[in-house]
């Protein structure tokens, strides 16, 4: 009888500690609050000014968190990516905030970025967006390693060493 009984307390034992640990799992499980973000790529393609041609190859995505606590919490490398061709499209869910969405097309050994900014993800609807490419934006970059809130802050930076360096210059001029 005491085998029956050990055996018992074990198995009560191992269950409570079972479920102690299923517990405490849903209890870390991330609650933060997501909505939905659809990327469709035309099916007709894409038109890009100056061509005569639209464009059906493959479009390169990524989202790049820009809200600070976004930042903060991911990252600023990009929270998501996806390589579409002409009628497909990406699906992602997203926690709620502020994301740049870049647009990327290979064309000979360029890649070059179309930057969509201030692509908010709020409670109450989920975002669509369509690819699109526009060759004379003031936001298309050659390369688009980083996000356009990020070399805005490296321009302030870099302003603001010129300064440094214009003033040192000054003062060895005066000596």
């Amino acid at each position: 009888m005491s085998k029956r009984m050990s055996l018992t307390v074990l198995l009560l034992l191992a269950f409570a500690l079972s479920w102690s640990g299923i517990q405490r799992a849903v209890s870390q499980q991330d609650n933060e609050r997501k909505q939905t973000l659809v990327i469709g790529y035309p099916t007709q393609g894409i038109v890009i000014e100056g061509s005569p041609r639209r464009y059906t190859g493959v479009i390169y995505v990524k989202i790049y968190p820009v809200g600070p606590d976004l930042v903060k919490k991911y990252g600023a490398g990009p929270i998501a990516s996806a390589e579409l061709a002409a009628s497909q499209r990406d699906v992602r869910l997203l926690p709620l905030g502020e994301y740049e969405v870049h647009f990327s097309m290979r064309t000979g050994s360029e890649l070059k970025t179309f930057i969509l900014r201030d692509v908010i993800l709020r409670a109450d609807r989920a975002n669509g967006i369509v690819v699109e490419m526009n060759s004379d934006a003031k936001t298309t970059i050659i390369g688009g390693a980083m996000t356009a809130q990020q070399m805005a802050d490296g321009i302030r930076q870099l302003q603001q060493e010129v300064g440094a360096l214009k003033q040192e210059v000054a003062a060895l001029k005066r000596k």
